[in-house]
């Protein structure tokens, strides 16, 4: 069992923040999920270890925090990327591949969805 602690995300919003506080179970699979990046995270495998069946844990986990874990995994990908976006300079197949993206088209789809510009678009913002 991982270490339980404070969990900070750009992107979730305070709501979800402190319902995943607030359910330790969801919050320990979240930071688990987090451990895991940029390897494949699969449902199965984080249901299992909370001791529910996949569909169980996905009602669970939508209806405690708010959110899916599909969409939270996402966020978790892209908050990495960002991380990487700010501190280093490299194309965004890199990026794509580090977050745990196959294609740097997906990533970026994702990336824009959850940050609302581009990668490059942020990247050029930053730099100004």
């Amino acid at each position: 069992m991982l270490e339980v602690k404070a969990f900070r995300s750009r992107f979730l919003n305070e709501k979800m923040l402190k319902r995943l506080h607030y359910y330790p179970r969801a919050l320990e699979v979240v930071l688990y999920a987090q451990s895991l990046l940029p390897e494949t995270v699969r449902l199965e495998d984080v249901a299992m270890r909370c001791g529910m069946r996949p569909a169980c844990f996905s009602r669970f986990f939508t209806e405690k925090i708010g959110i899916t874990f599909s969409a939270t995994l996402k966020i978790l990908r892209i908050e990495r990327a960002v991380e990487a976006l700010e501190r280093q300079d490299c194309s965004i197949e890199v990026l794509a591949t580090a977050s745990g993206y196959g294609s740097g088209c997906s990533f970026a789809r994702a990336f824009k969805e959850v940050v609302g510009e581009t990668p490059t678009e942020y990247r050029r913002r930053l730099l100004n």
